[in-house]
């Protein structure tokens, strides 16, 4: 496939309260007529409601589509542009765990070493956490930043004011027993890779993961300078009202603050990690393969991935190898190792108002790799119609986040909670479930897979059901598309 930029503005219906309609004309004349991912893209904005989105498709090294979409500023009617600078949010792990990395094929510092050695005063129980295990989420810290030190909001609170913070935090978990999602890790893990570089963190990041990726227009969402082409940040009432969401920096204190870059940038992220330009292929490996526990389960996550690596989420879909990751501004990655095919899907609307970037992205990377299409899958003749009506009730109550702890293998029934209530936040605005059809079924790492599309009033989701041999869920994942 050739390499190509489209640009959009098409009539853009979003529902804002009574329903208001946005009108954009062409900027230019159009480079292509608009394809089936175009018509994907653009009726999935309206059903969502986000104002814009950019995508890049990377494969076999090489970028071959960066395409944009309806506004970067509803307030100033600022379109989407290859140029537009969108915040990654969290899909900064991967690039943390990528520091740590550094770091370790440096020579500086090893996965198993604890965390404690770093840092002045620490806490006793971090003689237990590892560095890997930050990484990984298992360290058994809580996902807890300061909204505010002292009097000090997060854009101005130092580093050491949150250090101290998360030295207070009480473990939730003996380190390696289970999987919590924690960005008090990350905050960590920058700190590390900070002390063994002898440099910023911020440095490291510039001169050996941008620079090397050919990463040019990554920056630091630093709240007071002008930034070109900064996106505007969307969320929604309960009505449905599109509203600002002005995400200014992270909450790790002004030295460490969100990474922004365009969508094309990380798409060139996406073909340095397969190319071997920022890390040797064993380190990329370690970081795609699935953290063990100290019972030796893999850590488990009820979400849009299934494990988790070093800053990567990772799931099989349809027996193809999927490696993903979202961030909260909307953002996500998705990667086909098997596939030599990378799709980043940037949007502007908030995660958790339902823009759902990872279904967007394996949407789009449907229509480049057919085996991962879960849209063109049909609804088969079920075998098992009893069990089909057993996990329609249960995805019922998990998508309102009360699922029956009852229905999942006991080591997985909390993980299985806490998806729960991550999902129920997000598909609000689906409505009711009408329907749910089973698409396919088969085997995948050795766990039986069902997959199934379960319709709402307002919008569809594909559900990925993994079952122990008890009948019992083990695994759950759902994406919008």
């Amino acid at each position: 496939m050739t390499r190509h930029f489209t640009l959009h503005r098409t009539m853009l219906l979003l529902l804002l309260g009574a329903s208001a309609t946005l009108h954009g004309q062409p900027a230019g004349p159009p480079t292509r007529p608009p394809d089936e991912i175009d018509t994907f893209i653009q009726t999935e904005m309206a059903a969502r409601s986000i104002p814009g989105v950019a995508l890049a498709v990377a494969q076999r090294g090489r970028i071959v589509r960066v395409s944009c979409y309806g506004l970067a500023s509803v307030e100033l009617g600022a379109p989407v542009t290859p140029q537009t600078i969108f915040p990654i949010a969290s899909l900064d792990k991967q690039l943390t765990s990528t520091g740590i990395m550094l770091m370790v094929e440096d020579g500086k510092l090893q996965l198993g070493d604890p965390i404690a050695k770093f840092f002045d005063g620490a806490p006793r129980e971090w003689q237990a956490i590892t560095v890997g295990q930050l990484l990984s989420h298992t360290s058994g810290l809580p996902d807890s930043v300061a909204d505010d030190i002292e009097g000090r909001s997060f854009t101005t609170y130092t580093s050491e004011q949150q250090l101290e913070h998360v030295k207070g935090l009480a473990l939730v978990a003996p380190p390696g027993t289970v999987f919590n999602y924690s960005d008090a890790n990350f905050f960590l893990a920058q700190l590390i890779t900070e002390k063994v570089a002898g440099v910023p963190w911020r440095q490291v990041i510039t001169d050996r993961v941008f620079a090397r990726a050919g990463m040019r227009t990554a920056t630091f969402m630093d709240p007071r300078p002008i930034i070109k082409h900064r996106v505007a940040g969307y969320g929604l009432t309960p009505e449905g009202t599109l509203v600002n969401n002005r995400r200014l920096s992270s909450d790790w204190g002004p030295h460490y603050n969100d990474l922004a870059t365009t969508v094309e940038d990380f798409a060139n992220w996406a073909i340095a990690l397969d190319t071997n330009a920022v890390l040797r292929a064993e380190s990329r490996e370690l970081m795609w393969t699935p953290a063990v526990l100290a019972d030796g389960r893999r850590s488990n996550e009820f979400a849009f991935y299934q494990h988790y690596g070093f800053g990567f989420g990772l799931v099989r879909v349809r027996n193809s190898r999927v490696v993903l990751h979202t961030g909260s501004t909307g953002v996500a990655i998705l990667k086909l190792p098997e596939h030599d095919t990378s799709v980043a899907v940037f949007t502007n609307l908030d995660h958790r108002f339902g823009s759902d970037p990872a279904g967007l992205a394996l949407g789009v990377a449907g229509f480049y790799v057919p085996q991962v299409s879960l849209a063109r899958l049909s609804p088969r003749t079920d075998p098992d119609p009893a069990l089909t009506e057993r996990l329609r009730a249960e995805f019922e109550r998990f998508s309102r986040g009360v699922p029956d702890r009852a229905s999942y293998l006991a080591s997985e029934a909390s993980a299985a909670w806490m998806g729960a209530q991550d999902l129920a936040a997000r598909q609000q605005r689906l409505g009711r479930l009408e329907s749910f059809e089973l698409v396919d079924e088969g085997t995948e790492d050795g766990e039986r897979v069902r997959y199934y599309r379960a319709g709402f009033a307002r919008g569809r989701a594909f559900v990925r059901i993994c079952l122990a041999v008890s009948g019992r869920i083990s695994g759950l994942q759902w994406w919008r598309l």
